[in-house]
């Protein structure tokens, strides 16, 4: 598991970090009504400040997040926040209002009772989803959008439903849209974060 975490899910932006700053800020007050204050703590890259092994279920906790610069991605930014969906809406709402591309990914260890992938693409309005997971007894496989030309389409086919969509054909998925995360440099910046 990357950075040995049981479940982790994180958004790439094709956006710098200082864009992506003021751009979040504007979205959260037009969401809330009320103004956005940020406590900017310039620290390393420690994940486990955020979460670990696994974000807190539910939404009701204080919002905790990093973003930062990949020093094997210049000029992008990476968003992770203690929230078990990565807080999608937030992610596709910046795609849509500012026209970038984010793609969210989450990966868990397949050990877990309840293991998942995702993979979601959002691009202006343009979205595709594929999520596989086991919230029962049963895995279920959801798909949505478009087909992007990278995609391996013949693994949906599959008779066995967890073998649909995997940990590694997502992270497959995202470097083929230019994010290494198996790349160390990452998960880390040569900016504060």
């Amino acid at each position: 598991m990357i950075l040995d975490f049981k479940y982790l899910i994180f958004s790439c932006i094709q956006d710098e970090v200082s864009i992506v700053k003021e751009n979040i800020c504007k979205l959260l007050t037009s969401i809330s009504k009320f103004p956005v204050n940020w406590t900017v703590t310039q620290i390393d890259l420690n994940f486990k400040e955020i979460y670990y092994p696994a974000p807190p279920s539910g939404g009701s906790h204080l919002i905790n997040f990093i973003i930062w610069e990949p020093r094997n991605k210049p000029g992008t930014t990476v968003f992770f926040v203690n929230y078990e969906d990565g807080w999608n809406s937030l992610i596709e709402l910046y795609a849509k209002e500012f026209d970038q591309l984010c793609v969210q990914v989450g990966v868990s260890d397949e050990k877990l009772i309840f293991p998942m992938c995702k993979f979601s693409y959002f691009n202006g309005v343009k979205r595709r989803i594929l999520l596989c997971y086991k919230d029962s007894e049963k895995w279920e496989f959801f798909q949505n959008g478009e087909s992007l030309f990278f995609e391996k389409e013949n693994f949906y086919k599959k008779r066995n439903i967890k073998d649909k969509l995997s940990n590694d054909l997502v992270i497959e998925y995202l470097s083929k849209v230019g994010w290494d995360v198996l790349d160390n440099e990452f998960w880390n910046t040569n900016k504060p974060v």
